[in-house]
């Protein structure tokens, strides 16, 4: 990560997470939110515009949850 100057996890896998996710091509970009649940997924590089809206609108959810915790 530090080598290429990458703010975010970056995996490449050809075993057990290609195996289970399978990946519709290379390459494949996933958002997973903080449950481990993939909410975004993409075949080929989606663009920033893309990645920034899916982020922020977990962002917001994440925020929305904060605020109403459950009883």
């Amino acid at each position: 990560m530090g080598k290429e100057n990458l703010n975010w996890r970056s995996y490449v896998d050809q075993g057990a997470i290609a195996g289970k996710w399978k990946p519709a091509g290379t390459p494949s970009y996933y958002i997973i939110d903080p449950k481990g649940v993939i909410r975004y997924k993409w075949a080929g590089a989606p663009g920033a515009k893309a990645i920034d809206a899916a982020l922020e609108k977990l962002i917001q959810e994440a925020e929305k949850e904060a605020q109403n915790p459950p009883k």
